[in-house]
């Protein structure tokens, strides 16, 4: 039998693991809700709760209620800082949804030079923003990017990738 721990290291603590830089700090932030849904999103939102507004690339979401943050014109990933209660699978009415809870890390960077973290991991234009939050960063594909004020970004980036990012964002230039 193979010793995978010489290919592959533990993952941290993450739940207090904190990067200090100047102007900027980055958290994980644990606990949230995440429902994937696909399909026919506007009948899954009528079942599932309209409350909470949809938010895509660099636009503001409200994170004591539930949002939605769009992947694609047929998916997108539903947030919550509450669990929420819904019947997994495929519904008649054309539309899925599944728990996604450990699927996606969510990262949160917050400070004055938050955005030109951003702006050194994308080439997205975040003026003009987009209907869909999913884009390239630091390298990685489809992490979700948006923010919570002003100068705060959440990301959610898939589970396994959170070392890399997090290494990523640990040895960026000052």
């Amino acid at each position: 039998m193979r010793d995978f721990a010489q290919k592959w290291t533990a993952f941290p603590e993450w739940s207090e693991a904190e990067l200090l830089r100047d102007g900027w700090r980055a958290r994980v932030v644990p606990g949230l809700s995440q429902t994937l849904v696909s399909g026919a999103l506007d009948k899954a939102w009528a079942q599932l709760g309209p409350e909470g507004a949809e938010v895509g690339l660099w636009q503001i979401a409200s994170p004591e209620t539930p949002y939605r943050v769009r992947i694609a014109r047929d998916r997108a990933l539903l947030v919550s800082p509450e669990a929420m209660a819904f019947d997994p699978g495929w519904h008649a009415d054309g539309w899925a949804a599944t728990v996604a809870d450990n699927s996606y890390a969510v990262l949160e960077l917050e400070g004055s030079e938050t955005r030109n973290v951003v702006s050194e991991a994308t080439t997205a234009d975040l003026d003009a923003g987009s209907p869909s939050a999913a884009t390239l960063f630091a390298g990685l594909q489809s992490v979700l990017l948006y923010r919570t004020a002003e100068a705060r970004v959440r990301l959610h980036v898939e589970s396994g990738y959170l070392p890399y990012l997090w290494r990523w964002l640990e040895t960026r230039p000052e």
